[in-house]
């Protein structure tokens, strides 16, 4: 995968902060740990992960990827985070609308 550019804003990031601008605060921050999880998915270490368990589709990746010694350290780094921003008052309770969709309360 190609790595951005540090010194030019792209059109793409451009968008996203034009998005992110007229988003309610929670959702920004719905959109920054979504961007955090699209990183991981860049690095050698995930990669690996996915190469050394010949991963086949959906629940069985996750529960193969989840059982290794390497996610737990990221569970527990998305724990810490997730436990901050609830104890910041930056989080919001999560209900579901007729059509069973989730959404923010």
């Amino acid at each position: 995968m190609a790595k951005q550019a540090d010194t030019q804003t792209t059109p793409y990031e451009q968008k996203v902060i034009s998005i992110m601008r007229r988003l309610p605060i929670e959702y920004n921050v719905q959109l920054v740990n979504f961007a955090h999880f699209l990183e991981l998915q860049t690095t050698q270490d995930y990669q690996e992960l996915l190469d050394e368990n010949n991963f086949q589709s959906g629940d069985e990746k996750w529960e193969k990827l989840l059982t290794k010694p390497e996610a737990k350290h990221i569970m527990r780094k998305m724990a810490m985070e997730a436990r901050e921003e609830y104890q910041a008052g930056k989080t919001t309770d999560i209900g579901s609308t007729e059509n069973g969709r989730l959404k923010p309360e």
